[in-house]
Parts: structure tokens; C-alpha cells; sequence
């Protein structure tokens, strides 16, 4: 059964995904405040960094951020300077992609998008897209045809990984509403002044509903009463069924400690940020984030107690280790440069099947994870694609 719970952890709202009883992913869900990621504002230019073909644009008097001109060459002005190029003083139309990390500024771009559950709109692109994860031929064919007339000159329609379970009405109808909602902005931004909130995003647990693609939920539980009328409302109008064809249920529970109880919510915490984390075989993985990469290292520990170390044992710790640590990056969100230190396997055949086993295990995970390369010392490179900060960085902020 996978399940959805929502609650509240050290004074922090946090959802945690669960498959068959297990946390497969945790995150804290942060409070609401004006400066959200996916809302779109009326931003003034406030410098231009030549060298580096970038703006810093202020989408309030106290948030500045940072925008890529190499990659936003089109962006919509309210109010512009001059007709051949960004420069300071422009108003211009920016979505937030990316929160500040510790330094760095936060994100904003002028291609920005409109997501829904089946579809999703981009500024910028042209004609009708599918999503990359739908690999059949005759599927992508007909979501391409069926989207085609939504599409624009400005702005390209795509078919998310989610329109495999919506009828074709359903994506005609959102293609429509996500139209409509980019000429909304177009049209009504160019009557505001600067740093208004044209456009705000959904909620984090809502955006969990909407953009989940591995699975569909069985089951929500929160003993949150605002968490639960969102939710609830939500699915009345964009109804969601499991893999059974059910629909999901949505539970409400007034005793936060049974919630607590039932899904082992402070033991899996524990779990979750705990740096060494023992294998049934004995041996171990420790984890070791740093702000410019995460390595992780496997221990035989008590696994080869007493036993012959060969290579079929070290093979086979290597690949129950694999497993764990492709668990483990998607339960704490770690992502950017990952380095793993697995236990030296002479047999190049070995080493190989090893690899190919860790892909395997990498493979389904919803965030883009890649296998690099092994260097000459036989340390494994992997890259995961960072979306939001850690779950032991969110708890801390």
C-alpha cells in the first residue's frame, strides 16, 4: 500500500511517503510565506553582470535574485528600458525555480511554466511535447495531435507523465485552463506594478498529488484540519485512483501521538539523519554530506566475523549496501555530487555486475540520478539532480 502522511515533527509540518509500511521519502513542508517556488512576479532588474551574462532581479525590496540571460532571451516586459536588451530599471515577468542556498541567491527565470496534473505549459517553447518517460511510440504520437492545437508561438504545451491514466478530455480541458491562465498573466501583468504576485503555486503536500508519476496514492492521513479540507477539496475536483482503480482515501485523525505510533514517525526520523546505518549482513554504510559533496562509505564491520573474505562475500555485501544506499538518497533528498567507497572487488566482472546492479536500483528513482563513472581507486560517481535541500537541511532552517 502506498500511503501519504502529513503531520507536524519538532514544530515542523512534514509529508513522508510510505510503501508497504516503509518511508520511502521525507520532507518538511515549509510555511507559507510570499516567496514560494513555482510563483510567478512582476520583477525589477536591479543590476547586469556582464561577465557572466546575468541579471539580479528584486521581486521585493529585500529579495533579490538571480537570473541566467543565457538562457532567458525572451522574457515579458511590463516596463523596459530599451528595445534591444534586459537592462536595470526593467520590469520584467520572472518565476522563482530555485530558494537561496546559504550564499547564492535564489533562482528566477523568464521561461516560466504552468503545471497541471496531466499537462504542463511552457513559456518560450513552440508547438506540443511529451514527457520523456513515455516511450511508447503510438502514445507519444497521439498525445502529440491531441495537444497540437494548444499550442503557440510563445509557449509550448506538454504532456507530463501522468496523462498515460487521464482520458483525452481531461487533457484537453487542462491544455484549455492552462492556456487560459498564461493569457491571464500576460494580460494582467502589464496593469500591475513591480513585485506583485501575479501567479502562486500550490501548496507542497497538493503539489505531491498532483505531480506524482511512480505510483498514485492508496491512502492520505494527516491530523492537520487545514491539510485535511485542502486535500479533500482538491480531490473533488481532480480525483485521484490507485493502481487498483480505487479511489484514494483521505483519513483524518484528531490524536497526533497514534499517528506517531502507527507510522513510527520519530524512529524513521532517526533513521533518516543517522549517519551510520547498519546492514542485516552485519556490514555497514556510513554517510558523510559536506557542502560540496556526499561520501559514503560501506564497512564489512561483523558481516566477515569468523567467515572466509572472498570476493563472492564482498560481492555480496556491495550489493546489499547498493541497495541501501539507493534508499537512502531518496529518503533524505540527497543530491549534487554523491562518491561511494565500495569494498574493493578485484574480479573486473564482479565489479561490473555490481555496477549494473546499482543502476538497477537507482533506476526508479523519481529524481534523475545518473552513474558516472569508477575512478582508477575504484570510488563510484553518481549525480543526483537537486530539487529541494536535504531533509537534514530542511530540518535545520
Amino acid at each position: 500500500m502506498n500511503e501519504l502522511v502529513i503531520t507536524n515533527y519538532n514544530g515542523k509540518r512534514i509529508s513522508a511517503i510510505y510503501n508497504d509500511d516503509r518511508m520511502t521519502n521525507i520532507s518538511v513542508i515549509p510555511p507559507k510565506t510570499d516567496f514560494e517556488i513555482g510563483n510567478i512576479y512582476v520583477g525589477r532588474v536591479d543590476n547586469i553582470v556582464k561577465n557572466i551574462n546575468a541579471a539580479f532581479v528584486n521581486i521585493s525590496d529585500s529579495c533579490s535574485c538571480y537570473l541566467d540571460l543565457n538562457l532567458d532571451e525572451k522574457p515579458l516586459f511590463v516596463k523596459r528600458q530599451s528595445e534591444k536588451k534586459v537592462c536595470i530599471g526593467d520590469e520584467i515577468i520572472v518565476q522563482l525555480v530555485k530558494e537561496g542556498i546559504k550564499t547564492k541567491a535564489p533562482v528566477v527565470t523568464t521561461s516560466f511554466s504552468l503545471a497541471g496534473r496531466f499537462v504542463s505549459l511552457v513559456k518560450n517553447g513552440a508547438g506540443a511535447q511529451v514527457s520523456k518517460k513515455i516511450t511508447n511510440k503510438q502514445v507519444k504520437l497521439h498525445l502529440k495531435e491531441l495537444l497540437s492545437e494548444y499550442s503557440a508561438e510563445d509557449y509550448c504545451i506538454i504532456a507530463r507523465t501522468n496523462s498515460l491514466h487521464a482520458t483525452d478530455e481531461q487533457i484537453k480541458r487542462e491544455a484549455t485552463q492552462l492556456a487560459e491562465e498564461y493569457r491571464r498573466i500576460c494580460e494582467y501583468s502589464v496593469h500591475t506594478s513591480k513585485y506583485t504576485m501575479i501567479h502562486k503555486e500550490l501548496p507542497a503536500y497538493l503539489i505531491q498529488l498532483r505531480d506524482t508519476n511512480s505510483f498514485l496514492y492508496d491512502r492520505i492521513v494527516t491530523d492537520i484540519p487545514e491539510v485535511y479540507d485542502e486535500i479533500d477539496n482538491y480531490l473533488k475536483h481532480f480525483p485521484s485512483v490507485n493502481s487498483a482503480g480505487d479511489e484514494t482515501e483521505v483519513l483524518f485523525t484528531d490524536d497526533p501521538k497514534r499517528l506517531n505510533i502507527l507510522y513510527k514517525i520519530e524512529k524513521n526520523m532517526d533513521g533518516a539523519l543517522r549517519r551510520v546505518i547498519n546492514l542485516k549482513s552485519g556490514a555497514s554504510i556510513i554517510i558523510d554530506q559536506t557542502e560540496a559533496l556526499t561520501a559514503i562509505d560501506v564497512n564489512t564491520s561483523k558481516a566477515i566475523s569468523g567467515k572466509r573474505a572472498t570476493e563472492q562475500t564482498f560481492f555480496q555485501i556491495n550489493c546489499e549496501a547498493a541497495k541501501e544506499i539507493a534508499y537512502q538518497l531518496k529518503l533524505r533528498n540527497i543530491s549534487g555530487i554523491i562518491v561511494i567507497d565500495f569494498i574493493n572487488q578485484h574480479d573486473e566482472s564482479l565489479r561490473e555486475q555490481l555496477l549494473e546492479h546499482f543502476k538497477n536500483e537507482v533506476r526508479n528513482d523519481p529524481i534523475q540520478t545518473e552513474l558516472v563513472d569508477i575512478t582508477k581507486l575504484g570510488l563510484v560517481e553518481v549525480t543526483r539532480k537537486k530539487v529541494h535541500k536535504c531533509i537534514a537541511e530542511q530540518l535545520r532552517n
